[in-house]
């Protein structure tokens, strides 16, 4: 290392998390799947009605897992930057507490 110090901006990161939170509820909020499942509807019984059932189910559960899989990632990294800065304040105020004589 050339004496450079390590700092986190856990403000930046807990930003990070808020915006992977408002991901998850634009996920949420879009309804891929709907527009197949229109299609589907509108082909009564013909195979192909069921073709756009079954694509209906695989967006679903893509998205499903997506928002999943982003939500427990957003989770995780607020934790982390939680007991980031916890453990910062509680180092700095071990270091505050230390007598120097004078």
């Amino acid at each position: 290392m050339s004496g450079e110090i390590l700092s986190l901006n856990a403000e930046v990161l807990h930003s990070a998390t808020t915006a992977f939170g408002e991901s998850v509820d634009a996920l949420n909020r879009l309804r891929a799947d709907e527009p197949v499942g229109d299609a589907a509807a509108g082909m009564g019984q013909l195979l192909i009605a069921e073709s756009c059932r079954k694509a209906q189910a695989g967006i679903s559960a893509a998205v499903t897992a997506a928002v999943e899989s982003v939500r427990e990632y957003s989770e995780t990294l607020d934790a982390v930057v939680r007991a980031y800065a916890d453990q910062d304040q509680s180092g700095a105020d071990d270091i505050g507490n230390v007598d120097i004589p004078g």
